[in-house]
């Protein structure tokens, strides 16, 4: 048996765990990260909403109404008496 060559694919099969392992702890940092640029966006984002629904609101209860006339808008005649001229 070559325990030479058993020794040598041994190490390479270490070394590749190894590099696997950087790689996941880098994966899942930058993940740490984005997830905490989500979180600050969502946040700067329900701030902008509560911001234009609450001046929205300002302004349409601030409206003052129309001026309103006792007359109605519109006059409708009374119907025609049926057999008498137009």
């Amino acid at each position: 048996m070559s325990t030479n060559g058993d020794d040598a694919q041994h190490d390479m099969e270490k070394k590749a765990l190894r590099n696997v392992r950087g790689l996941v702890e880098k994966v899942e940092a930058e993940d740490r990260i984005d997830a905490g640029g989500q979180k600050k966006a969502l946040l700067v984002i329900g701030i902008a909403a509560a911001v234009v629904i609450v001046g929205g609101a300002l302004i349409i209860s601030s409206r003052k109404d129309a001026p309103r006339s006792d007359k109605p808008a519109i006059e409708i005649p009374p119907p025609a008496k049926p057999g008498a001229p137009k």
